[in-house]
């Protein structure tokens, strides 16, 4: 015989409660026959009669009140698990869960945090703040924020920002050592890290001479190799020497910059899972984080600009110059043909 349906015995619960089938087929919203056609269903099952009927109503038989002590037991069970899950989903619902660089996390992030509370006091955010890759799939990420290669395929998203790279070293050493004047000059100071600590930004552009300079000369003069990278800008500037740094985040760090013409640009990229966007709290957060990249394009550039600029600068902005998914599809596309620069 074929195994019954859970539903069967959830219209046997509802019966045994009641002690009527009117009065249950009223509470399930069905029809007294329909449901007594159920009830013969479950007893041609069990092979035994469940219900004494009488005009008052329904009894249980022996077999039936066996039945109904086990199924209410799996009845409340089963509704207990149901809170328990309707309770870990609205926690969970209410937490955004971001992975950026620990640059980007202090100078950046971190200060937009009560800007977003603000507007919604209900978001809980929890940041992993790494220069490695995290999988959103892995570790139930809700946005990764990264500086150069998007990474994995199966995200979404768009290049939100142009950030610069240039060397700084603090003032100390600039006093002791003095500044060089060239990229030859390099050779002639101390270098902190090395280029292959920077993996995840091999798409370095519009600045190629400059890390490859870098790169020799690290190669060469390296003082300190220090990990994870976040931890050049404190080398920086205890005076150790020069560092290959993100100049917003070097700036905010109080140090100082050599060679200021000699800079290179990474993309920085918002990225998310498509089923992110089933969340409306989750949207909030991602149209929030856009136009808070819209509005610090120039100090991921390094550009200073009077507050009158800057909001010239706003308003050409059109929607259409803020990278898009297609953008994102084109340069994994572009990339998968190119060599890695590391």
């Amino acid at each position: 015989m074929t195994t019954p349906s859970w539903d069967l015995f959830r219209l046997f619960s509802v019966v045994a409660r009641t002690g009527s089938v009117n009065r249950a087929a009223a509470e399930l919203g069905m029809s007294q026959p329909t449901l007594s056609r159920r009830l013969k269903e479950l007893e041609r099952y069990v092979n035994a009669p469940l219900f004494f009927r009488a005009s008052s109503g329904v009894k249980l038989t022996p077999e039936g009140e066996d039945l109904r002590r086990t199924t209410c037991d799996i009845v409340n069970a089963f509704e207990s698990f149901q809170r328990d899950l309707r309770a870990q989903i609205g926690r969970r619902s209410a937490v955004v869960r971001i992975s950026a660089t620990e640059g980007l996390t202090k100078h950046w992030l971190l200060s937009r945090v009560r800007k977003l509370r603000d507007r919604n006091p209900r978001i809980y955010l929890e940041i992993m703040a790494t220069i490695q890759q995290q999988s959103l799939a892995s570790s139930d990420l809700d946005f990764v924020i990264r500086m150069g290669d998007p990474g994995e395929n199966d995200l979404i998203g768009k290049k939100v920002a142009t950030a610069s790279f240039g060397i700084f070293g603090s003032q100390e050493y600039i006093s002791r050592r003095g500044a060089p004047q060239s990229l030859a000059e390099l050779n002639d100071h101390d270098i902190i890290g090395h280029t292959s600590d920077f993996q995840g930004l091999s798409s370095l552009r519009n600045g190629q001479q400059l890390f490859d300079y870098f790169s020799r000369t690290a190669d060469m003069r390296s003082c300190i190799r220090v990990n994870p990278v976040a931890n050049h800008f404190a080398a920086a500037g205890q005076g150790l020497g020069l560092a290959l740094l993100a100049i917003p985040f070097a700036r905010a760090e109080g140090l100082v910059q050599v060679l200021p013409t000699e800079v290179a640009m990474t993309n920085v990229w918002l990225l998310r899972r498509q089923e992110s966007d089933l969340r409306k709290l989750t949207r909030e957060v991602r149209k929030f984080l856009e136009d808070e990249f819209v509005d610090s394009r120039d100090w991921f550039e390094g550009v200073v600009r009077s507050r009158r600029q800057a909001r010239e600068g706003r308003e050409r902005v059109r929607p259409q110059d803020r990278g898009s998914v297609t953008e994102l599809r084109s340069y994994r596309q572009k990339l998968a043909r190119q060599p890695r620069s590391l």
